[in-house]
């Protein structure tokens, strides 16, 4: 296959579905003309588009011209202005999230924008309420920001009859009553200080370390979560682990009534309930990663968390650095030394992981704690791998350098000392190159775990 246009055809012909709008044209004019084009007849195709990719046709200018890490050279997109329609805001209500943020958002008259139906939008906070000028009742002009997140631009002034009201912001949070405050001085937005036990943010947090990003807890979803603390179960996130099917019996949710043979007074676990005990006892032994993930420390995300799992490979430890230690990792900068700290200040947070060992979970990353059984040849290096690397996944290349000591970092600085390139190298080599650090292929990577840094440095490639 020499070209894109030459592939097509090929899946085309092998009577796979393949758009009937693409085009190969010869230059940047007729391009441009075909953006046009799309721009003015983009609700007269049969799917929602909100742009159109314009990628070099030749096969070898694309191998040539490469990748980075998130996209191709070879191809790049223009994105048409999100589609604006109006409709009525029928009133303004508020959310308690995760962290005790309350932000208002709109309920409006059902509207179809950009491919789907739209009856709610977020407002962020009141002054953003304040500077859209918006009234209850306005008709309001409404988009996707990124054809993706509804998003109220403004109201239509013109079309106002009198009756439309100025919304106020409450005072206490709509779930648990608490009065709300901002959490410093000068903050825009009010949050719930009844961190702990407020039903909304307990709930959000029990989502949030239910998904795939941290524990991966299948049945526990945002209804699960509802059905747990209506029954009275959990005081906390602490308390998640030591559920049992005694325990679930209380939730009408994860129950059965008798089949044949069985107490017909009696309720029974469902398979959704089992299911859950399951999902739990799976749970434990997930990578301390995703824990730190789980445990809703702010600012520690599915990105920042592995580092920190390798420089502190337990909650012990992480608990016992100081500033200066936490500092010296390289992604974690003051914003998150200080989130840590606070956050290990709180009694109740101590005590969810208190809750959390006793029941068995593994708050300790496994890989880390037998190093001591293989020399620590990488001890005090980072190094970045970017691209694929054969006979590795991206977690297998990491625990290998973490095993031996060293740090494996999610991008490259200054204080690189090696990064490993692979097929499908992006942005990273670029850096690399850049910033002067040595460069290993698969082979050098072998030669770094297996004879240590002063052998790989023989073989590497000095940018």
């Amino acid at each position: 296959i020499d070209s894109q246009s030459h592939g097509y055809d090929l899946l085309r012909s092998w009577g796979l579905p393949v758009s009937a709008h693409y085009r190969v044209v010869p230059g940047v004019d007729d391009a441009w003309a075909y953006i046009e084009h799309y721009g003015e007849h983009r609700h007269g195709v049969e799917h929602e588009i909100d742009g159109v990719v314009i990628k070099v046709d030749d096969r070898e200018l694309q191998d040539r011209l490469g990748s980075t890490s998130r996209a191709p050279r070879w191809a790049i997109a223009y994105k048409y202005p999100p589609e604006e329609v109006t409709t009525k805001l029928l009133e303004i209500r508020v959310n308690t999230g995760r962290t005790g943020r309350v932000t208002p958002y709109a309920v409006m008259e059902p509207v179809f924008v950009s491919g789907s139906t739209v009856v709610q939008a977020t407002l962020h906070n009141a002054s953003e309420v304040k500077r859209k000028g918006v009234l209850v009742g306005d008709t309001v002009v409404l988009r996707k920001a990124g054809d993706v997140i509804p998003e109220i631009v403004g109201p239509v002034v013109a079309l106002r009859d009198g009756t439309e009201v100025e919304w106020v912001m409450p005072t206490h949070c709509p779930s648990c009553g608490s009065e709300l405050a901002p959490e410093k001085e000068g903050d825009a937005d009010l949050r719930c200080p009844n961190t702990r036990s407020c039903p909304a943010q307990l709930r959000e947090r029990l989502f949030h370390l239910a998904s795939r990003q941290a524990l991966d807890i299948e049945v526990l979803g945002w209804q699960a979560a509802d059905a747990l603390l209506s029954a009275g179960l959990l005081t906390d996130e602490g308390d998640l682990f030591d559920l049992d099917a005694e325990k679930l019996i209380r939730v009408p949710m994860f129950t059965r009534g008798p089949r044949k043979g069985e107490d017909a007074d009696g309720r029974y676990l469902s398979a959704n309930g089992e299911k859950l005990l399951a999902n739990l006892a799976e749970a434990k032994t997930r990578p301390f990663a995703r824990f730190l993930v789980a445990l809703s420390i702010r600012h520690i995300g599915k990105g920042v968390a592995p580092d920190v799992a390798a420089a502190f490979p337990s909650i012990e430890a992480l608990r016992a650095a100081s500033a200066e230690e936490l500092g010296a990792v390289e992604g974690i900068g003051p914003t998150l030394v200080a989130a840590i700290h606070d956050w290990f200040e709180v009694d109740w947070h101590r005590e969810i992981v208190r809750k959390w060992q006793q029941a068995g979970c593994e708050l300790f990353d496994e890989q880390a704690e037998r190093t001591d059984e293989r020399p620590q040849s990488l001890a005090g290096l980072s190094v970045v791998v970017t691209g694929s690397i054969p006979g590795y996944t991206r977690d297998s290349a990491a625990e290998a350098i973490t095993a031996r000591g060293g740090r494996s970092a999610a991008s490259v600085s200054g204080k690189t000392d090696f990064v490993v390139v692979g097929e499908n190298a992006g942005s990273k080599y670029d850096k690399a190159v850049a910033l002067k650090r040595p460069i290993l292929d698969a082979e050098g990577f072998e030669v770094l775990l297996n004879d240590g840094p002063d052998a790989a440095r023989a073989v590497a490639k000095e940018s």
